[in-house]
């Protein structure tokens, strides 16, 4: 018997940004989740760019929160005005054409299994 899933389940996901697509979450368990905050930091004496998306379903197409997002030297980044709810498949995927370590990201989920 599969062991029950709690009803909220905080979560708290860092990640060193790679050059390209980063998917940071994808929700496949079958919950509500909801993505409360982000953070992205640039590491570098350079301003990045970031492109933050949702993908609705693993092969589904995507949907722009921020297109090109600048991020000065040194300084952070909140791509999210609010919350955002994923269902099941549906991913958080950040684009970024710099370098791999130039840029860290936090993300803040709380998984609710209440249906």
């Amino acid at each position: 018997m599969a062991e029950p899933l709690p009803l909220n389940k905080f979560r708290l996901i860092t990640a060193s940004l790679q050059t390209g697509n980063n998917t940071i979450y994808r929700e496949d368990l079958d919950v509500a989740s909801i993505i409360l905050s982000t953070q992205i930091t640039n590491l570098t004496n350079t301003t990045h760019q970031v492109s933050v998306k949702i993908q609705k379903g693993v092969s589904g197409g995507y949907t722009n929160l921020v297109h090109s997002g600048s991020i000065p030297p040194g300084e952070s980044f909140n791509p999210l005005a609010g919350k955002i709810v994923l269902e099941r498949n549906d991913g958080l995927i950040v684009y970024t054409p710099a370098a791999a370590g130039s840029l860290d990201l936090i993300l803040s989920i709380l998984e609710n299994a209440n249906s």
